[in-house]
């Protein structure tokens, strides 16, 4: 197969057959890969490794503050957050999303402070691609935790 391009250690083949986009295989997708290491189905890693912006949060900044409208949700790649409820603390890592409540429904604001615990390295959803997500049924148990807050 011919290399098309390479960056970031991720190469695009091209079709054995014919030159056309949509026949274009990624060869090596790491932000897949390490969605796969956390339990990720294949196909479900690199849908969301696809849809989402990787952002990188340095430890002791806030991520999402209690009464904003959530515009975003994150997928933790790497790292911990704080999840800041009333007087309850939940630490929250690797494969799990914060954010999530008030970016599916546009009528609640934000119910908690998230604040990265660690340098955090994350995916970042905006809301109609969160959303579209958390409704395909491979995601739905993954991207809608079944808690109160984060």
């Amino acid at each position: 197969m011919d290399v098309i391009c390479s960056t970031y250690g991720s190469e695009v083949v091209k079709h054995p057959d014919r030159w056309h986009p949509e026949v274009m295989l990624r060869r090596s997708d790491p932000i897949a890969h390490q969605l796969v290491a956390l339990g990720f189905a294949r196909g479900a890693a690199q849908q969301l490794s696809r849809a989402g912006t990787i952002v990188s949060v340095g430890a002791g900044a806030t991520v999402c503050r209690e009464g904003e409208r959530g515009l975003e949700a994150f997928l933790i790649l790497d790292g911990e957050a704080q999840v800041l409820l009333g007087d309850r603390t939940v630490t929250l890592g690797p494969g799990e999303v914060v954010g999530e409540l008030a970016t599916l429904d546009r009528t609640r604001m934000r119910n908690a402070t998230v604040v990265a615990a660690t340098d955090l390295l994350a995916l970042v959803f905006d809301v109609r691609t969160f959303a579209a997500l958390a409704d395909d049924p491979a995601l739905h148990g993954a991207l809608r935790p079944d808690r109160v807050a984060a």
